[in-house]
């Protein structure tokens, strides 16, 4: 099954193209000394992107905001990036979350 997009953290998505995706995605195929060259560039692109995006120019305009600052909202977007005990403790968290949400409307 192919995918029409890649999962990425929204920061993600602001420092880093497309062409550099597909370079990492090369990065496996390559023998060791260019897998290591290669990575560090990549991530240095990264870094440098990050480093731009959040200069003293940009810093006046908010840069990185979610839409929302529900709690839970927050945690299942960053459920959608874990996995193993990271994603089952952010499971129990939002679990937490809608219960406490629950009791405050019957309190209501």
């Amino acid at each position: 099954m192919d995918q029409d997009f890649l999962s990425q953290t929204a920061l993600d998505q602001m420092v880093t193209s497309d062409q550099t995706q597909m370079l990492k995605a090369a990065i496996p195929y390559l023998p060791p000394s260019g897998q290591q060259i290669l990575s560090v560039y990549a991530k240095i692109q990264e870094l440098a992107n990050t480093l731009s995006l959040f200069s003293p120019v940009r810093q006046e305009m908010q840069v990185c905001a979610a839409e929302t600052t529900d709690p839970l909202d927050m945690i299942q977007d960053i459920r959608k990036h874990s996995f193993g005990g990271s994603r089952r403790q952010l499971d129990q968290i939002a679990n937490i979350l809608a219960l406490v949400q629950m009791i405050q409307i019957m309190n209501e």
